[in-house]
């Protein structure tokens, strides 16, 4: 049987705002600026005579449940497909983190399947399927950066040879982002435009790019979730330039140069004494921490 092996990455909002529902709406439009990185999953599609099934290395995510699941159940009614597939996932990206792994595995699936059963649709036909699934899982149908708005179906490519560097904090805490947009309809603000960020993309330098992040979720997230409210005072103290990761609980800190990152830095929000050493290329140190696995991984712009 024919099989494909692919790749998910995960995602950051180097920009993200939330815009006010339009009446009659259920949901919230966005203006984000969306950087994948190289954290990804990998998923293995094997078609199957009809029937549709999913593996994973966490069995939680074993359900028809699984945007991963309704994706192939989706493109199989749409186009009518007699044969089916058999979905390994290995999963890497943490879950309700705000890094978008679900809606990336999903896309994957889209993308994977539209070769695999020889659809051979254009991108652009299986943007409302992606809507269908999820707000993020249109991005993650196109390579590399972009820009998103609407409610997710507009999707422009911001992609630019500059790979930046960021040290990614996964605090174990989770986030449902359904519950941090309800937060944010009790706050009253004024938005702003993913048009500064754009333009610091173009000219292409990390420390313009860096001083401009911004992320609407991260005031309302961190004063309802008393323990981001403490790794964001110990972000503080040892970065110049960080932010929420989507609706959280992750945080990243952006790397303006090629630096090593002191161990002593890592070892602080860690709420530890002083180490020697430093965290380069893409390893990780990590603690466990109220039974969740708290990790500082070093990740780049994603490229396939």
């Amino acid at each position: 049987m024919r099989r494909l092996e692919t790749t998910a990455p995960a995602k950051i909002n180097l920009f993200l705002e939330v815009l006010p529902k339009p009446d009659g709406a259920d949901l919230h439009p966005v203006d984000t600026v969306i950087e994948k990185i190289d954290l990804c999953d990998r998923l293995t599609l094997r078609v199957t005579p009809a029937h549709l099934d999913i593996k994973s290395n966490i069995p939680v995510l074993v359900t028809p449940e699984n945007l991963v699941f309704k994706a192939a159940a989706l493109l199989k009614k749409t186009y009518r497909i007699k044969e089916g597939v058999s979905i390994s996932l290995s999963k890497k990206i943490p879950v309700s983190a705000g890094l978008g792994g679900g809606s990336s595995d999903a896309a994957s699936v889209l993308l994977g399947l539209n070769q695999l059963w020889r659809i051979q649709e254009p991108v652009s036909r299986l943007v409302p399927l992606a809507l269908g699934l999820g707000s993020d899982v249109p991005s993650f149908l196109f390579p590399g950066r972009c820009l998103v708005s609407g409610f997710g179906e507009k999707v422009k490519d911001l992609s630019t040879p500059t790979k930046f560097q960021y040290l990614l904090i996964l605090t174990g805490v989770k986030i449902s982002t359904a519950a941090a947009y309800r937060w944010l309809d009790d706050l009253t603000y004024q938005c702003h435009s993913s048009k500064i960020m754009v333009d610091a993309l173009k000219r292409g330098r990390p420390e313009l790019v860096a001083q401009k992040m911004f992320n609407r979720f991260q005031e309302v997230v961190t004063k309802k979730e008393k323990r981001l409210r403490g790794w964001e005072k110990k972000l503080d103290k040892n970065f110049n330039h960080y932010l929420l990761a989507g609706s959280g609980g992750a945080f990243f800190a952006f790397l303006t140069g090629q630096e090593f990152i002191p161990l002593t830095s890592i070892l602080s929000l860690q709420g530890r004494g002083k180490g020697e050493g430093d965290l380069t290329g893409s390893g990780f140190l990590s603690e466990e921490n109220a039974g969740n696995a708290v990790k500082f991984l070093r990740v780049s712009t994603y490229g396939r």
